[in-house]
This record gives structure tokens, C-alpha cells and sequence, in this order.
């Protein structure tokens, strides 16, 4: 009797603590769609913002191009200042480092599921990879532009708005070395490619999410 008493005991711990990592298993999933819904949202706006970004470079390697770029002094400027926005998702990992530092992996239990969302944090990864490459490439592009042109032709329409630049009519350039347009014409052509390669990897991305957010739903019957 003794024995049964305590083996039916030792029954009922582990039966309590399964369930207490049920709970948990359940939760951290449903903090994972949250994270997953911003991921969506965040790599939307930038898919929109990008491909402004992506249509101004590529009109700037055009003129950049042009035989006179003296003569297009005014177009440069112009594109110049609409194309220095930042494209990076800034992907939502609370979840994913609490799961990934806890070791609470474990938790769940279908081998599946685990694999894709494992699956997807590498696509994150890649993807925040590349968003560091194209960091850099701009900074290169920066470092050429600044000795092309100068601030005295811009102009703040909207202090409240640093995005809002208006650009003079008479706006030249302060140096039209060759070497130096082919150079910054290099670096956008390479800043043009490597965006939209970024662009297609978010979107990329962006499906494995919705893919996500729908088997984890129906796998632990989330709303």
C-alpha cells in the first residue's frame, strides 16, 4: 500500500508539472505570434519605403551617367537627399530570445513546428546580414558625396519633418571629378542591387511569418 501511495504520487507530480509546461509551452507560443504579427508589419512598411528608396538610386545612377553631370547638378541634389533613408526591418525577438537563452525549446513537442521556426529566425538572420551590407555601402556612397556637394544648397522646409529637404535652383557642385561620379555612380548601382535583393528576401520572410503565425494558431487553438 505504502508503495502504491507513493508511486500514485510520484503519477500525479508528473502529471502537474507536464501541465505546468503545457501552460508555458502555450504561452510562449502565443507571445511568439505577437512578435510575428510586428515582424509582418514592420517588413511591410519597409517594402513600401524600399521601393521609393530603390526607384530614386535608380534614377540617380542615370544621371550620374549623363555626360555633363555639372548641367545636372540640381537632379543630384534632388535624389541625393531622397535616397539616404534607412531600409531595415527591426525584427521583434523577445520571444525568440527568451526560447533561444532559456533552453526552453523543449517545450515544444512538435518537431515540426520547432524546425520552422527555427527555420525562420535563420531567414532573419540572412536577412539582418545583408541589411548590414547595405549599412555599409552607404556609408561608402556618403564618404563620396560629400565631396561632391554642399549643404549651403539645402534647405529645411519643416524643422519638425529632417526628411523634408528642399533643394535650390541654383545648386551646383563643388567638385565633378570623373573619377569621382564614376566611383559614386559604382557605389549606387551596388546600393540599387543589394536593396532589391533585400527587398526580396523580406518578402521572403514575410511568408514564412504568415505561415508561422497560421500553424502555431492551429496548433494550440490561438484566436
Amino acid at each position: 500500500m505504502l508503495f502504491l501511495a507513493v508511486f500514485c504520487g510520484f503519477l500525479a507530480e508528473n502529471f502537474r508539472e507536464g501541465q505546468v509546461e503545457h501552460h508555458r509551452e502555450k504561452e510562449y507560443m502565443r507571445s511568439l505570434v505577437q512578435d510575428l504579427g510586428t515582424d509582418v508589419r514592420e517588413i511591410d512598411a519597409n517594402l513600401e519605403f524600399g521601393s521609393v528608396i530603390a526607384e530614386k538610386l535608380d534614377s540617380l545612377v542615370y544621371v550620374l551617367n549623363e555626360k555633363d553631370p555639372d548641367k545636372n547638378a540640381y537632379d543630384i541634389y534632388r535624389l541625393g537627399s531622397k535616397t539616404g533613408g534607412i531600409v531595415e526591418v527591426s525584427f521583434n525577438d523577445r520571444t525568440a530570445s527568451q526560447l533561444k537563452n532559456a533552453g526552453t525549446m523543449r517545450l515544444i513537442r512538435n518537431a515540426d513546428l520547432s524546425d520552422s521556426i527555427q527555420n525562420y529566425w535563420k531567414l532573419v538572420k540572412v536577412d539582418e546580414s545583408i541589411a548590414q551590407k547595405m549599412f555599409d555601402i552607404q556609408a561608402k556612397s556618403t564618404d563620396l558625396t560629400v565631396q561632391m556637394i554642399s549643404n549651403k544648397y539645402s534647405e529645411r522646409k519643416d524643422p519638425s519633418n529632417p526628411s523634408a529637404v528642399s533643394i535650390k535652383k541654383d545648386a551646383k557642385l563643388i567638385n565633378s571629378d570623373a573619377r569621382l561620379i564614376v566611383q559614386l555612380s559604382n557605389r549606387t548601382r551596388g546600393r540599387f542591387t543589394i536593396l532589391n535583393f533585400y527587398l526580396a528576401k523580406i518578402r521572403e520572410t514575410k511568408e514564412m511569418a504568415l505561415r508561422l503565425i497560421v500553424l502555431i494558431k492551429k496548433e494550440y487553438h490561438l484566436k
